[in-house]
């Protein structure tokens, strides 16, 4: 306020200013108006509601009274008032970028759309403009056209405080997207190992966005090196959802079958150069999960080479046999371990017949087309298999004791026939770790 220039008189006042006064210059216009609006009581109360309301009637989002944040209001409010005093105080722009951050932040935990918020931000930004221009005309402050003059400075400053809100959502989505991935990745974790834990699979439940009840199965996918190579994200298979862990050198597939057939998995899977791929069969139930990750760690066990993607559904005596190497190892030696006292091109020679008969629903004639030989030789091997094993291929339990020492033997290799161990001294388990030996035999043993 400024004194006459007659010494002893004051001149009238219009609103607190003195008549005659120089004319303010634009800040010092804009400083009265926040002065003003800050000030106003009841009035500031009046006024964020009118900003409230033009928000609502031109963001249809924050309209909606089940989307709209329910603090609206109230950050409209801080939000003007730290405005009007960074307009008075300079120095009070750091209250302003520190609410504008917090209002991102909040905002993106919320799950607003960003797009949606910025617009809300602008729209409050021009009608507290329009409010300065309102209390400078109805208070007779000044010249409202002196305002022009500060006009970019105050659309600069709202562009800048927009571009913080955006900068703390954009911040704060993807702190939310880590700590969410973290959580869910811990979630399958726990669910791949945990068994007969109820609360826990509804908590999980919830957390995931699955069925507690839904059908899953469960793949494993094994890369096996150098070529092989785990992927980084889950395939896509229509009509399924799979969720992806990453194991190590494997990675587990979680897949919520709905309606969709255990077929639909597999033939949506690719087991391409450098892979194997074990599927469990079908189970009920998020609590089931650990089980079907130990039968499809099975199932990716059976395979015999790369590129091949094992049912366990289809395989089950195979898992049988892989969930008890050592057990397997033994009826291997028990049965074959004489063959191993002739020379290896006869020995391969038995066991070649044998596995083709066994293939050919044991027709000596397609065995022996198989092989290029005649029906007699293929005939004659076996006989002599007969006579070294001491088991006859006519009697159905013989027949199912030597087929599964064959199966073992392929599984486990010649070190279970032979009653000695694998090179790091024990047999692989189902899980994939590794279980004791069998009893070692010597050669007499037969």
């Amino acid at each position: 306020m400024h004194n006459s220039s007659v010494p002893g008189s004051v001149r009238p006042r219009a609103h607190g200013i003195a008549v005659g006064a120089p004319d303010p210059t634009p800040l010092q216009l804009f400083d009265r108006a926040c002065r003003r609006l800050l000030g106003q009581g009841p009035k500031f109360t009046e006024f964020t509601d009118t900003v409230v309301a033009k928000i609502r009637a031109e963001v249809p989002y924050y309209a909606d009274p089940v989307l709209a944040p329910p603090d609206v209001r109230q950050t409209v409010s801080t939000g003007i008032r730290h405005g009007l005093e960074a307009g008075v105080d300079p120095s009070r722009i750091v209250d302003v970028e520190r609410y504008t951050r917090e209002l991102g932040i909040r905002r993106a935990e919320q799950g607003r759309p960003l797009d949606e918020v910025l617009h809300a931000f602008r729209v409050a930004g021009s009608e507290v403009w329009s409010g300065i221009i309102s209390v400078v005309e109805a208070d007779g402050l000044g010249d409202t056209r002196q305002l022009v003059r500060v006009a970019e400075l105050v659309w600069k400053s709202n562009d800048r405080d927009a571009v913080l809100v955006a900068d703390a959502y954009r911040q704060a989505v993807e702190g939310v997207a880590s700590r969410h991935g973290e959580r869910v990745r811990l979630v399958l974790a726990a669910l791949l190992e945990t068994r007969n834990e109820p609360g826990f699979a509804r908590s999980a439940a919830a957390i995931l966005d699955l069925p507690l009840d839904g059908r899953y199965a469960v793949a494993v996918v094994g890369a096996t090196p150098p070529y092989g190579r785990a992927p980084r994200t889950a395939p896509e298979v229509h009509g399924i959802r799979i969720l992806r862990h990453a194991c190590g050198p494997r990675d587990v597939l979680v897949a919520h079958l709905g309606d969709r057939p255990l077929d639909a998995l597999v033939s949506g899977l690719n087991a391409g150069p450098g892979f194997r791929i074990g599927i469990s069969p079908v189970v009920q139930g998020l609590g089931s999960l650990a089980r079907a990750h130990d039968m499809a760690g099975l199932a990716l066990r059976t395979c015999r080479a790369d590129g091949e993607i094992a049912r366990l559904d289809s395989r089950l005596p195979d898992g049988l046999l892989i969930s008890r190497p050592d057990l397997s190892a033994e009826l291997a030696h028990g049965v074959l371990r004489p063959l191993y006292d002739l020379e290896p091109a006869d020995r391969d020679t038995l066991l070649d017949t044998i596995g083709i008969w066994i293939e050919n629903d044991g027709s000596a004639v397609q065995a022996a087309r198989r092989m290029f030989c005649h029906r007699n030789t293929v005939l004659n091997r076996l006989r002599r298999l007969e006579q070294i094993t001491g088991l006859a291929l006519t009697r159905p339990r013989d027949l199912v004791q030597l087929t599964l020492a064959l199966d073992a033997h392929r599984l486990l290799g010649p070190a279970a026939a032979l009653g000695t161990t694998t090179d790091e001294g024990n047999y692989p388990s189902a899980s994939g770790g590794r279980t004791a030996p069998p009893r070692e035999r010597g050669a007499a043993d037969g």
